[in-house]
């Protein structure tokens, strides 16, 4: 008994500061918090701690006001004692900018920056540091007159704010994107079509439904469209599982989560005012960042499909330019110039493919995190005549996405008899165009991954490309 007593007081004693008084852990709930050399409010302050930093605070050495605290490598300072917590900050305890509202009390998006790194994190700090550090007299300025000419523009004036700095730095070295609850990944394909046929004429909760699986799903005509397709049977084929495959319209941070590689960013220039008088003059940017090259920190595969079903693969880090009008005209998934009007179809296009050999173009493209295993021959493309699609009472009523025929293009990459992509292509009246003309529109890309269709993107012809 004696034995255990002693042992029990020897514990107690290890667990005591050198002072005789417990160390207690507690995390920096500040974004951005001034570690100080003495317990003063105007004391130099050594450094600067982010949120959720573990630090050990020495309740003898604290005040009030000021605790003093170590951390790393037996650092020592003093910070204020309302910028601690005993537990650890959770992403959860704030809300993010796509649900803040007016009477939101828990938006702190320099925080969850420093919880969750990303580029997005970082622009919505830019944009509240915008909001809530831009004095009065510069906001009036940038603001007083929505109609004035571009010569009469205000200078945007902006200084150095320490933490975006840091922020800056941050995203520079490279950062791998966090998980996150509005990524989707793709949708299995009997998913989408239960919700395609629950409703004669989709309705807004069908609609909603389906735009939860992929943002461009939210017209009803494309809805009506897609279930009167069949697609391929589907088997176990060439990719074994999605984890494998990056989408056509994937960006950095996308891949980062996917395949965990780290993606950066390169500052290129403040912010600055937009450029399309049309759309109202107002200014681009995240307080002192307006554009800026977003890319890679080691590249992928990106292996195009080319018309004649050879794959090509080349190294890509997917470096996009933010604050940069990156619009292509035309399809977007396809590597060819700027596509005319009227746009051509699959079948259109592969008919030209083969009379004129030396065109080199392809049909879809999507990553890799490595180079796939070698192909003994070229992918079998098949394309089906285009048929033409029913509408009912009610999805007569609705003109807007209105196809009128669609087509199936089936590609066996490995020529096992099993397809491993579909395109279905569908076309419409052209809103723009004369009315008795019909083109392609929109295309669906399927994805066979374990011998299940997923829907694996979507590619959309727009006027301006984007």
């Amino acid at each position: 008994m004696k034995k255990s007593l002693t042992s029990f007081l020897l514990l107690a004693a290890g667990l005591l500061c050198d002072n005789g008084y417990a160390s207690e852990t507690r995390w920096v709930h500040g974004s951005w918090v001034n570690v100080r050399a003495k317990p003063e409010a105007n004391a130099e302050v050594l450094t600067h701690l982010v949120a959720n930093t573990q630090v050990q605070m020495d309740a003898a050495a604290s005040s009030a006001k000021f605790c003093a605290i170590t951390w790393g490598e037996g650092q020592q300072g003093f910070i204020a004692c309302n910028l601690l917590g005993d537990k650890a900050l959770r992403l959860e305890d704030f809300v993010d900018s796509n649900n803040r509202t007016g009477d939101s009390t828990n938006y702190f998006p320099a925080r969850s920056f420093w919880l969750a790194s990303s580029l997005k994190r970082m622009q919505d700090a830019g944009s509240y540091f915008q909001e809530t550090m831009l004095s009065s007299q510069q906001k009036a300025l940038e603001t007083a007159d929505s109609n004035f000419v571009w010569e009469k523009r205000p200078v945007i004036k902006r200084y150095p704010i320490p933490e975006f700095e840091a922020m800056k730095q941050r995203m520079m070295a490279g950062i791998i994107e966090p998980a996150s609850p509005y990524f989707q990944p793709p949708a299995p394909w009997e998913e989408l079509l239960k919700l395609a046929k629950s409703e004669e004429l989709p309705g807004k909760k069908t609609t909603e439904a389906t735009a939860r699986l992929h943002s461009s799903l939210f017209y009803p005509g494309v809805l009506v469209m897609l279930r009167q397709l069949d697609l391929p049977a589907a088997a176990p084929s060439y990719f074994k599982s999605l984890d494998e495959l990056g989408k056509p319209s994937a960006n950095p941070e996308e891949l980062s989560r996917q395949y965990q590689i780290p993606y950066v960013i390169k500052p290129v220039s403040g912010p600055y005012w937009n450029e399309y008088e049309p759309a109202g003059n107002y200014v681009i940017g995240w307080w002192d960042l307006g554009k800026a090259d977003v890319f890679l920190q080691k590249p992928v595969i990106k292996n195009l499909l080319m018309l004649d079903g050879r794959v090509k693969s080349t190294n890509s880090d997917l470096k996009y330019s933010l604050g940069v009008d990156n619009c292509k005209q035309g399809f977007r998934f396809i590597e060819s110039e700027d596509q005319p009007e009227p746009v051509k179809s699959l079948a259109q296009r592969r008919l030209e493919s083969f009379q004129a050999r030396a065109k080199d173009e392809a049909l879809l493209y999507f990553y890799t995190p490595r180079q796939l295993p070698a192909l003994q021959r070229p992918a079998k493309v098949t394309t089906q005549a285009p048929v033409k699609l029913q509408y009912d009472s009610k999805a007569k009523s609705n003109t807007h996405e209105h196809f009128s025929q669609a087509s199936i293009t089936s590609i066996d990459l490995d020529n096992d008899g099993v397809a491993d992509f579909v395109i279905a292509e569908a076309w419409h009246r052209g809103i723009m165009l004369d009315s008795a003309v019909h083109q392609p529109a929109y295309r669906v890309i399927f994805v066979n991954a374990g011998g299940r269709w997923y829907l694996f993107d979507i590619d959309q012809y727009l006027i301006c490309g984007c």
